[in-house]
């Protein structure tokens, strides 16, 4: 799944703007949504590996599935960042004055995926 993950952000040219390294890719494709879309495949197609990496990889190119963290500008990122050292998890204050643009289930999904980050865990220590 990581494998046609890294696949299917090489051939996407937006991925390739907000991700230009191959590393950065890989590491998007590594992420849940990559592996749960995966093993959802997997079980739709009665555990037939076959199928299922056909269902993958059709002839088109490979799915790409997106999370939260990629569909998030760095500059939105940093908004969020700075929002949450004002307001701590006060989602709705930090939607109204910092990000009105995102949904609310955008945001807490973000929250959780930035706290698995590099930036997080530099910012708590």
């Amino acid at each position: 799944s990581r494998a046609v993950g890294t696949f299917a952000r090489a051939l996407d040219c937006s991925s390739s703007i907000r991700q230009p390294s191959l590393h950065m890719s890989a590491a998007a494709a590594s992420r849940d949504i990559t592996l749960f879309h995966a093993m959802d495949t997997l079980q739709r197609n009665g555990y037939d590996l076959a199928k299922a990496m056909a269902t993958l990889v059709p002839q088109g190119g490979p799915v790409l599935c997106r999370d939260e963290m990629e569909e998030w500008s760095a500059s939105e990122a940093m908004l969020f960042e700075e929002a949450l050292e004002k307001y701590g998890k006060d989602f709705n204050d930090i939607r109204q004055d910092f990000l009105p643009w995102k949904s609310l289930a955008s945001i807490v999904q973000f929250y959780y995926m930035w706290k698995t980050t590099d930036r997080y865990i530099q910012q708590v220590w």
